[in-house]
């Protein structure tokens, strides 16, 4: 045995070192090859550097590509007269300058010279997937009410700076399930221009909800679900706020949102009984409500609180070719219900004739109706109108509402300039639409606003009978492309 292994050895000793040489050998070819890779790796890393601009470049022209620009653009042209008989309980006087000792508040007339307006909106569409799309608006607003503003509803006209106001009312993404059953819409949400103000604006339907109930800038979250073949279902999650204030020439009758949760559920379905109809239901909640109105210079939102909550519950119709195929009908029927918690919004002058209420800011009248908690009892109001095609180039419309003693309309964000819907009274407008070319008209029109009560647009302070009338005469000339 041992002379066999003895003769083996040298043979054994041969073939390990050949082994080892054949490994030797394969190291080597696989340290090689990690050189190269580390290389090749090098190379295309610097290559990637290289061209990351123009593939960035490239991409961003790819996005760019997919959103549709859509320009509109709408000159203004307003002659406005208020007439103000007694407001109940009113006794604020002028101390000072050309009025003074005079009433401030009630028993005057006001004629303001034309005023100029331009508004130029830039809409924005993008089908970004099958899934997703983006839709954004700006908005620019110049008025030329630099000596006189609407909006100061007193004897002495206020003079202020004109200004150019611009915002974003619209950047939201929508993003669609498989079924196209179910869709999530989120950020600067289409809750402004609800219907039917369409019908006046010659445009389609803006918002997802009734104008009456709900026209508010907001933020958030919106969820639809499609529940029949023309019956959708919605519910809305967010966070109401105030568009500069500037983008509005006139907003004595709003209230400049602070603070407030919006929560609500809406559904509309389409019918065909008399016409092609929708119909239009539902609650909108804002929560925790703080708003100021817009008093003017002498007035600050030092004195807002939260006051409560407000719940609209509302119904409409709108129905196009109605019995004839150029006849437009629509009515609306909404609900305010107000939840005060007892804090108190104190505009009430109590010092004379410094001017100031009892926590020492400015004032806005020495009468109780500038001072209160949240309206306390419930509201409604009525918005019914018609639309007639004279010829395929030129329609006539008439419009009406009216608003109770107690009536809050959630119409901060309102798109119309004198926001009729939220007078507690009633309003009037007729106007002629001539369609000149396929992207222009121009309208002409005339707004009359009857102040049954005072507060319209606001959601404080106790009602007073008012004897306040609004005329205005309008033209404008609007492109869209």
């Amino acid at each position: 045995m041992k002379k066999s292994l003895a003769i083996l050895l040298p043979f054994l000793i041969l073939h390990a070192d050949e082994s080892n040489s054949e490994l030797l050998k394969r190291l080597q070819m696989l340290e090689n090859e990690i050189k190269s890779l580390k290389t090749q790796i090098k190379q295309n890393s610097d290559d990637v550097a290289s061209f990351e601009p123009i593939l960035e470049s490239v991409e961003t022209k790819s996005i760019l590509d997919r959103v549709n620009f859509s320009p509109e653009l709408e000159l203004r042209l307003d002659k406005f007269d208020y007439s103000l008989g007694n407001i109940a309980g009113e006794n604020t006087r002028i101390y000072g300058g050309q009025y003074n000792g005079q009433l401030r508040r009630d028993n005057y007339t006001k004629n303001f010279e034309p005023a100029a307006s331009v508004r130029f909106r830039l809409n924005m569409s993008a089908a970004l997937t099958n899934n997703v799309n983006f839709i954004g608006r700006m908005v620019i607003e110049h008025s030329s009410q630099s000596n006189e503003r609407v909006c100061i509803l007193s004897r002495d006209i206020k003079s202020a700076e004109s200004q150019t106001a611009m915002d974003i009312d619209r950047a939201y993404f929508d993003y669609k399930s498989d079924n196209k059953e179910n869709t999530l819409t989120f950020g600067i949400l289409p809750t402004t221009g609800g219907t039917p103000t369409q019908y006046a604006k010659e445009d389609v339907r803006r918002s997802m909800f009734p104008a009456l109930v709900f026209d508010i800038a907001t933020y958030g979250l919106i969820g639809t679900r499609k529940i029949g073949e023309d019956t959708y279902a919605r519910v809305i999650a967010a966070k109401a706020y105030t568009l500069n204030a500037n983008i509005y020439p006139y907003q004595c009758n709003r209230e400049n949102i602070d603070n407030a949760n919006v929560l609500g559920a809406f559904v509309d379905t389409k019918f065909t009984l008399l016409g092609d109809g929708l119909l239009s239901f539902g609650a909108n909640f804002l929560q925790d409500f703080k708003a100021h109105p817009y008093l003017g210079p002498d007035v600050s939102s030092n004195d807002s609180h939260v006051l409560g909550d407000m719940l609209t519950l509302g119904v409409g119709a709108d129905i196009n070719e109605f019995l004839v195929d150029d006849l437009t009908i629509f009515t609306h029927f909404a609900i305010s219900n107000p939840y005060p918690n007892g804090n108190v919004d104190d505009y009430q002058i109590v010092n004379q004739p410094a001017g100031t209420t009892a926590s020492g800011n400015q004032g806005f009248s020495e009468a109780s109706y500038a001072k209160g908690e949240m309206v306390s009892s419930n509201g409604y109001g009525v918005y019914l109108g018609t639309k007639y095609d004279i010829t395929s180039d030129i329609r006539f419309g008439a419009e009406y509402n009216y608003g109770s003693k107690y009536w809050f309309s959630a119409t901060q964000g309102a798109e119309d300039m004198y926001n009729k819907l939220a007078t507690r009274g009633w309003a009037t407008e007729s106007y002629l639409i001539w369609r000149f070319h396929k992207y222009m008209y121009t309208k002409i029109g005339y707004l009359y606003i009857k102040e049954d009560y005072t507060g319209s647009g606001w959601h404080f302070g106790e009602p007073v009978s008012k004897d306040g009338k609004q005329s205005i005469g309008y033209a404008t000339l609007n492109a869209k492309f």
